[in-house]
């Protein structure tokens, strides 16, 4: 090749890197250069915005320069994280700007950088040498800051005030804002305190993005309902007239739609076959918020869907409530009430046997105080359908080794029911707050092959949500496989069951019903007022902090036992994960389960309480 032409393709080159990139929006960018990563997609390879054409009009939201917030309130298996992995990419290589992704948690932004944007940075190649490797010799990159040319990349927990006081951002992009606590710290709403970094910007964007949780207070709802709140809308097959996909239209026998215009009802093919649009039901110019439920999903057809709904309805209240807010992308709304203890107390049963018929597998609880143990053993059955056995106190110093030995003989004995079989506890969950730590601790440690484990409740007390079972340490004197419990959650899942009445509305059974055992005259269960009034000592009560709306459990009564230990025995319960639908009852001391893992978790800072 001569100098000369050399000259030319080098020459050439450089007006190729050196040119701007040609204008496109955030869907066209999408369609010509972002890749799915096979670790994260079941459709991996070139993105298509056709696959989910409802996407098209949110991501191009972000390049209407009138637009200043995104709001996208939605269920689960709609795309929502791939739309916020398309304007990262977009803003990397089209308008480099600085990004922050804000994450509930610490956790799970690191999370996400590593399983979702590195494996998009590595697979598509407009990506791949502009995000840093990330490794120790490359200082402006780490697992929760990339920088690129023009820009950077900040990944940040929401509970965690230092993560989100970074450097002025144009693009904030706020994931699953529902689960955020109500503030970062003492800082204040995380929400609000990452967008104050974007008001340096003319041109800023701020994302938000969730599936709503309960109603009044959640962040997505209320900032849905503060936008223009636009829907999904299909045309009817006959009559033409535009429509959300809604579930009161949903027709179970055909597994279609009935046109709320004509009433002519389609199969979901015929509907989806139509050229969909966003309807907007109110006016906002800077702000566009966007509604969509499960029944949009290219991923999932409505037979199953409707058969979900139909699990959820027998599986019990939170069941239906997760069902609810995954499925259909909307709020729950709490009762709020109190249940009344006379109630409970008055539809206590006679049982012909210790274990009553239905029964397959015991648990117990261990409620731990200075001067006694107070126990209380429940059968489970199909649906979690649950029996109170017996509520037993053990008095006396616990500072002496005699009531810890009646402790251990009491969790070793058995229970037989009507046919002579024997029940022996299949699980124990043990409170290890108080005094006694590391007793609780030594004495579960000898006893773990019984599956007797000490548990540790969490409560942030600031609307952050936490799962019943959290994960397990060992981080102890004694190496104790220790439970970490979201007690919030297992005192919903508690009073939820409590709610349930023995038949539902079409006379049928209904599941997860509890039962409570009356006195006789030659045994005392231990279920008397005293108990059903621990058992009725919390309700659930809206509070405020900076402004932001959550809900906390308030203790309305001085002893509260009783609801403790109802939620160990929901916690000893989840751990077994046994079949109760199919298994035979549970009538040896042979193991159904395997003990947790010991896999010590990092607790954060100022998050952990006894229960």
């Amino acid at each position: 090749m001569s100098q000369s032409n050399k000259t030319a393709n080098l020459f050439k080159r450089i007006a190729k890197n050196v040119a701007p990139p040609p204008i496109l929006t955030v869907s066209q960018w999408a369609d010509q250069y972002r890749k799915l990563s096979k670790e994260a997609s079941a459709e991996p390879g070139q993105w298509r915005t056709s696959r989910t054409p409802y996407m098209r009009e949110i991501m191009d939201a972000m390049n209407q320069a009138w637009v200043e917030t995104i709001v996208m309130m939605t269920s689960s298996q709609v795309g929502k994280t791939e739309f916020l992995l398309n304007i990262i990419g977009y803003f990397i290589h089209q308008d480099p700007s600085p990004i922050i992704l804000v994450q509930p948690t610490l956790e799970l932004a690191q999370a996400f950088s590593k399983d979702r944007l590195s494996p998009m940075a590595r697979d598509t190649p407009e990506l791949k040498d502009k995000i840093g490797t990330g490794k120790s010799r490359d200082s402006g990159n780490t697992m929760l800051h990339k920088s690129f040319p023009g820009g950077h990349i900040t990944m940040a927990g929401a509970n965690s005030a230092a993560s989100l006081a970074s450097r002025p951002i144009r693009i904030v992009l706020l994931d699953e804002v529902d689960r955020y606590p109500a503030s970062a710290g003492e800082e204040g709403d995380p929400v609000s305190l990452v967008t104050k970094r974007s008001t340096t910007f003319t041109n800023r964007k701020r994302v938000l993005v969730s599936t709503p949780t309960i109603k009044g207070a959640s962040r997505i709802e209320t900032a849905y309902e503060n936008s223009t709140m636009e829907q999904w809308c299909l045309p009817c097959p006959s009559c033409g007239e535009y429509q959300p996909p809604s579930w009161d239209q949903i027709h179970f026998d055909s597994s279609g739609m009935v046109c709320k215009h004509c009433g002519v009802i389609h199969a979901e093919l015929e509907w989806k076959a139509g050229e969909g649009k966003w309807i907007a039901r109110k006016k906002n110019r800077k702000t566009r918020g966007f509604h969509l439920n499960e029944l949009a999903s290219p991923w999932k057809r409505w037979e199953t869907i409707i058969e979900e709904f139909k699990e959820a309805k027998k599986s019990g209240i939170e069941t239906f409530k997760a069902w609810t807010n995954t499925s259909l992308g909307e709020s729950w709304e709490e009762e709020g009430e109190k249940l009344d203890e006379d109630a409970l107390y008055n539809r206590r049963e006679m049982y012909s046997s210790d274990v009553p018929d239905g029964v397959k597998i015991l648990t117990a609880a261990v409620d731990t105080q200075d001067d006694r143990f107070e126990i209380e053993v429940q059968g489970w059955g199909a649906g979690h359908e649950n029996w109170r056995i017996q509520y037993h106190v053990i008095y006396g110093d616990l500072k002496q080794p005699r009531a810890w030995t009646e402790l251990d003989e009491y969790l070793k004995r058995s229970w037989r029911d009507a046919e002579g079989r024997l029940f022996s506890i299949a699980a124990t969950c043990m409170d290890s707050g108080g005094h006694l730590t590391n007793e609780v601790y030594k004495f579960c440690k000898e006893r773990a092959a019984r599956r007797i484990f000490p548990i540790k409740g969490e409560s942030p007390g600031d609307g952050t949500y936490l799962p019943l079972i959290i994960g397990t340490s060992t981080n102890n004197r004694y190496k104790a496989t220790v439970i970490r419990l979201g007690v919030d959650e297992g005192k919903f899942k508690v009073m939820s069951a409590l709610g349930v009445l023995p038949v539902d509305e079409s006379g049928n059974k209904s599941v997860g019903y509890c039962h409570f055992p009356l006195t006789t005259p030659d045994k005392n269960r231990g279920y008397e007022r005293q108990y059903f009034d621990g058992l009725t000592s919390e309700v659930m009560q809206k509070r405020y902090k900076k402004g932001v709306p959550y809900y906390v459990w308030v203790k309305v009564k001085v002893r509260n036992e009783p609801f403790d230990l109802a939620v160990y025995n929901r916690a000893a319960i989840e751990l077994l994960q046994p079949d109760l639908d199919n298994m035979q009852p549970f009538c040896t001391h042979s193991a159904i389960v395997k003990t947790p893992a010991a896999a010590p978790t990092k607790r954060r800072r100022g998050t952990s309480s006894s229960v």
